[in-house]
């Protein structure tokens, strides 16, 4: 998944979040600034500090990994991500196209995720029978899939 990241009211990076093993992977990659830049992600009215920007190779960048314990703590999913602490309300963006549905109701989404009728997620996933999160996977239109329910 791909956020775009605002500073000073304008998107000037992007934020990508990805499964690392247990941790969740936070990786952002921002136009070059003078001044530090320390980026808060937000959701649902409430706002953490993902951390601040450094330099690296031209870009700025940042990357934190968080443990299931941290992201139970983070506002999840993260909505918007900027260089404020309190963040303007969003700005509406045109709404995710969304394809026909498929095979079994599944429904592709934008990210590669795939979404049901009764509202379970699901998404790709390559884990081996090892894995503790192994029993949640199955197989969808020929491809392994992490599926959640509510």
């Amino acid at each position: 998944m791909t956020i775009p990241v605002w500073i000073q009211g304008a998107v000037r990076g992007s934020l990508s979040v990805s499964a690392d093993g247990l941790y969740t992977l936070l990786r952002a990659d921002c136009e070059p600034r003078k001044e530090l830049i320390r980026l808060w992600a937000h959701s649902g009215g409430r706002s953490a500090c993902i951390g601040v920007l450094a330099p690296c190779g031209g870009r700025l960048a940042l990357t934190r990994r968080l443990s299931a314990r941290e992201r139970a703590a983070f506002p999840w999913p993260i909505e918007r991500v900027d260089d404020r602490a309190d963040a303007p309300e969003p700005v509406p963006e045109a709404a995710p196209v969304v394809r026909p549905p498929e095979a079994g109701g599944w429904r592709s989404l934008p990210d590669g995720s795939l979404l049901s009728p009764d509202g379970a997620q699901a998404i790709p996933a390559s884990l081996p029978p090892s894995s503790p999160l192994f029993r949640f996977v199955q197989q969808i239109q020929g491809r392994d899939y992490l599926v959640f329910r509510r």
